[in-house]
């Protein structure tokens, strides 16, 4: 039988001999990716819209606080108005085609006066009178301004001929009132207002002045279109 040897190990070589191997690349430096550029949005006239819409609102609201800040500041008071004098030279209830009918001539005279500081500009206005709840005239007023402090005068003329509903109530106040020899006649005063505070104007402000008048029955047979003022100075009703 064959001997084998036993066989050994080669030697190595030691850890700081020189390598002469392929060559080991140096390291790499880590990679970062560039931060993204900033997003530009898109000019011309887009823009300009946008920021003209941003000022607009901004005066908007500017003024809208200056307006409250003032308003507080002035606060209003209700207007005062008196009935001077009125003229009804004509007032007759009799019947008429269709029912009723009331014929009537009738001028009142109303001063208002204004407690503020700032002016009162009436918009629209308008005079209604009535009879006994029943409305038979209409007389649209020219708008008007009403200083601060001071007093302003408006006359409405009532003439013509009013259907009367069929109420025996009416009939029966108009010949109660006749006998009496006054009668009682609503009028009525609306109006849409606003007011001057500074350089600044407050709008939608409404008005309703209500004067009830006790005026004397015209003389029978007398003259329709007579304009004799009766003085009154009666208080009236405002609401504001």
């Amino acid at each position: 039988m064959a001997a084998y040897e036993k066989q050994q190990p080669q030697p190595q070589p030691p850890l700081n001999a020189g390598y002469y191997g392929p060559p080991i690349p140096p390291p790499q430096p880590a990679y970062y990716p560039p931060p993204p550029a900033p997003h530009r949005g898109g000019g011309g006239p887009r823009c300009l819209l946008c920021f003209l819409f941003k000022v607009v609102a901004l005066a908007v609201i500017a003024l809208g606080a200056a307006s409250l800040v003032l308003w507080l500041i002035f606060r209003p008071d209700a207007p005062k108005a008196y009935a001077d004098s009125a003229a009804l030279s004509r007032f007759e209830l009799g019947a008429g085609a269709g029912g009723d009918l009331l014929q009537y001539n009738l001028t009142v005279a109303i001063r208002l006066r204004n407690p503020n500081r700032f002016g009162i500009r009436y918009e629209y206005a308008e005079a209604q009178a009535l009879y006994d709840g029943e409305r038979f005239g209409f007389d649209p007023l020219q708008p008007f301004y009403l200083g601060g402090k001071s007093d302003a005068r408006v006359t409405a003329a009532f003439s013509g001929s009013a259907p009367v509903d069929g109420d025996d109530d009416v009939r029966r106040t108009y010949r109660r009132e006749n006998g009496e020899g006054f009668y009682y006649i609503k009028v009525r005063v609306y109006s849409d207002l606003s007011f001057r505070v500074r350089v600044f104007r407050v709008r939608d402000y409404k008005s309703k002045i209500t004067c009830v008048l006790r005026l004397p029955a015209p003389a029978a047979g007398g003259n329709a279109n007579a304009t004799a003022m009766t003085t009154l100075g009666t208080r009236c009703d405002v609401d504001f």
